[in-house]
């Protein structure tokens, strides 16, 4: 579809008006291998092209800088795909380029996504000389039969490892993701898990339901019969097995599904998309979000790695225009994700009441912010303001 200019960004002379964007997400769409559940926009084999994209990063890189308006840099976020299969000169050049080209503060989070079989001494180093200082890492689970489900070729011991590696390589902010509501997944199997991911002591820990999106694997594999339905009560009791065990560690939920121990270890790049920030998305597939305070605006890039890389430095494929109910409503969907909620925004009063009388949603102190029911059953509340 060729989008309409309804669906554009603003037109130049008007992007003065543009909140400035200060987060940057770098998309890497390379895997080693494509797991069963994954719905991401990830490609595996495709290792030989991973020059030529780093050009085409730089390239719209380059583009984005001189188009729109930036200021100094709070975030940055390499997500993937694995991004810690780029080979270490690789990442190095990319990291410096960024900082090299953009105003990072000094003080700036700058995350990388890592498989744990794709994390070694001498990528970690050059991550670290690199400015990389918190490590999201993609552990998923420890027990073998739930990995098999997922199709993760990793093991808990290379996982053990990873985070080993990471954190005596100079990391002192790891995350570690984890998955819940696996076929044949049992709630002792997960709490083993979720103890085992506490030994490990990381500092920020994601724990994520299972869900089967149309299209992969894992879809085709329940359809087909050859996993099973998990029940929704068990994955209930999954997740409060997730609760319980992680603030008994001394982690405080603070958002749907992320838990952080206290001391600043909250993503602050996630928490711009849950508080509508402006973020520029670069990459295959990469989504970006503007606003002047009252419209916004979204737009993503083509997808497919090869048709990104020939398309740059303006890979834009399409577009949407939010207007301001609609925008107003998405700020107030994400923020009530967040445990710290939200300001509400007039014209809600309805949706909002009905929240409080079904126990999702209180207010307090001017705020409106989600009850643990809420947490756990956030889905009703996007249904009810969006």
């Amino acid at each position: 579809m060729n989008p309409s200019v309804g669906l554009r960004p603003p037109p130049p002379h008007e992007w003065g008006g543009l909140h400035a964007f200060r987060h940057l997400y770098v998309h890497i769409p390379f895997c080693k291998h494509k797991c069963g559940y994954c719905d991401f926009n990830a490609y595996a084999g495709m290792d030989r092209l991973m020059p030529d994209y780093v050009d085409a990063l730089e390239r719209e890189l380059v583009f984005a800088r001189e188009r729109y308006p930036f200021q100094q840099l709070d975030t940055v976020y390499l997500g993937g795909g694995t991004p810690s299969l780029l080979t270490p000169a690789l990442m190095s050049r990319l990291l410096h380029f960024i900082r090299t080209n953009f105003n990072v503060a000094p003080d700036a989070e700058v995350t990388l996504e890592a498989n744990p079989a794709s994390t070694d001494e001498e990528r970690v180093a050059a991550w670290i000389e690199g400015g990389v200082n918190r490590l999201s890492l993609g552990v998923q689970g420890f027990d073998p039969r739930a990995l098999a489900v997922l199709e993760r070729r990793t093991d808990a011991a290379q996982a053990t490892r990873a985070f080993q590696l990471a954190r005596e390589g100079g990391f002192g902010n790891i995350s570690v993701d984890l998955i819940y509501a696996v076929p044949y997944q049992s709630r002792e199997t997960w709490l083993d898990t979720l103890r085992r991911a506490v030994a490990l002591g990381p500092d920020h820990v994601s724990t994520y339901c299972l869900s089967f999106e149309e299209g992969t694997l894992l879809f085709r594999r329940r359809a087909e019969g050859k996993v099973p339905e998990v029940e929704s009560d068990l994955a209930w009791d999954q997740l409060d097995a997730a609760v319980d065990e992680l603030e008994r560690a001394g982690y405080h939920r603070y958002e749907v599904s992320n838990w952080a121990r206290g001391g600043g270890f909250e993503s602050r790049h996630n928490q711009a998309y849950w508080r509508c920030r402006p973020v520029y998305g670069a990459g295959a597939g990469a989504h970006s979000y503007a606003t002047d305070g009252a419209l916004a605006w979204r737009w993503w890039n083509v997808a497919r790695p090869r048709e990104y890389i020939a398309s740059a430095p303006a890979p834009k494929a399409d577009g949407e225009e939010l207007d301001h109910r609609k925008a107003l409503a998405e700020s107030l969907m994400l923020g009530l994700r967040t445990a710290a909620g939200v300001v509400p925004p007039a014209g809600f009063d309805d949706e909002l009441a009905k929240l409080q009388k079904a126990g999702l949603v209180e207010r307090t102190n001017g705020r409106v912010v989600p009850t643990r029911r809420g947490l756990d059953l956030h889905n009703q509340i996007a249904l009810a303001v969006l």
